[in-house]
């Protein structure tokens, strides 16, 4: 399991920052929830989600409004890129852009990822005909996912993008995997385009023309010299490989039940090499796929369209029977109960 320290987390950085635009203590709400880390000492990824989860939550509780993720972005957007802003900086464009924070966004909290699809490179989005999908991953720990932490990652993420590029643009459209709330208008005038709630996954999808944006800030020598310093902070830290192998995973896990050959191969790496990594990292490939059916489950359960039997196989299980035994085991009760309470 990665484990961290809070004072170098740039996300925590963002929220804290974003919180008190709000009129939000995040320090204290914390402390009052009974969860006041010491910023010094290393958390776990589990652990982690679940103090991300309450604060929002609280968050909620105190304004009122579930639309808290959108209006709490940081004040200077390169908060919540933290290590990499430098590297980004130097991108000679945005696709570049997107690619180097999509390689190294462990760094900025081990419980999240930038989705992985695009033919020929590990980058983090898949350009089909018409635009460019960026998909927003979020590991849960022992709690479900609160939708207002994609709100906030959304919104922090667009608001940067517009700061690097000098100009706003707008996404085609943004696929959000919760429920449609009563007034959706918060979100469509936050994000700048439809927004088509209940989806598998959180994706934005950006026209192709705006990935050749050039970087006023481009710099190739700052960037080859950022690039190798962040890519000794990764090793350091040790999430690099725990989130990419989540990211593949979640590509690869509605195919069936996903091996690990084929993840090694999708990471352009040998099996024994990915077994090792992981290993160092505190962690193994069966509970990272374990992980990673228990949070498509909770989304699955959430969106509320998809039958114990769908939900079975888009998990990869070969049974249906194995997707029951496994709920039992994740929440201890049945798809069935936690479809009908969802």
């Amino acid at each position: 399991m990665v484990v961290v320290p809070l004072s170098q987390l740039s996300a925590f950085k963002a929220m804290k920052d974003g919180f008190a635009q709000r009129g939000l203590d995040l320090s204290g709400i914390l402390a009052e929830a009974g969860l006041n880390p010491d910023p010094n000492e290393s958390v776990d990824a589990e652990h982690l989600a679940d103090i991300f989860s309450v604060a929002w939550r609280v968050a909620v509780e105190k304004t009122g409004d579930a639309a808290v993720g959108l209006s709490t972005c940081p004040r200077q957007p390169l908060i919540g890129l933290g290590s990499l802003s430098s590297l980004i900086l130097s991108a000679p464009d945005l696709r570049s852009g997107l690619q180097r924070m999509a390689r190294y966004t462990s760094l900025i909290s081990p419980t999240t990822s930038v989705g992985v699809d695009m033919p020929s490179s590990s980058v983090g989005m898949r350009v089909d005909e018409d635009a460019c999908r960026i998909t927003l991953r979020i590991s849960a720990g022992k709690m479900a996912v609160p939708q207002q932490r994609y709100d906030f990652m959304a919104a922090t993420f667009l608001k940067g993008m517009f700061w690097l590029i000098g100009e706003k643009v707008n996404p085609l459209r943004v696929h959000h995997p919760y429920a449609a709330p009563a007034d959706p208008t918060p979100w469509e005038e936050a994000f700048g385009c439809p927004v088509h709630f209940g989806a598998a996954a959180f994706v934005i999808e950006l026209p192709l023309s705006a990935l050749d944006i050039p970087f006023p800030t481009s710099d190739p020598t700052v960037g080859e010299m950022c690039e190798r310093m962040v890519a000794q902070l990764a090793a350091e830290q040790g999430g690099c490989i725990t989130a990419r192998v989540r990211q593949a995973l979640m590509q690869l896990i509605s195919k069936g039940d996903p091996r690990r050959e084929l993840v090694a191969a999708t990471l352009c790496m040998s099996e024994r090499t990915l077994q090792r990594r992981l290993t160092e990292e505190g962690t193994s490939f069966i509970e990272l796929v374990d992980d990673t059916r228990r949070e498509l489950a909770q989304r699955y359960f959430v969106n509320g369209a998809y039958s114990p039997t769908e939900m079975s196989f888009a998990l990869g299980f070969s049974d249906p029977s194995n997707f029951y035994r496994a709920c039992k085991r994740w929440f201890g009760r049945t798809p069935n109960t936690l479809r009908c309470a969802a």
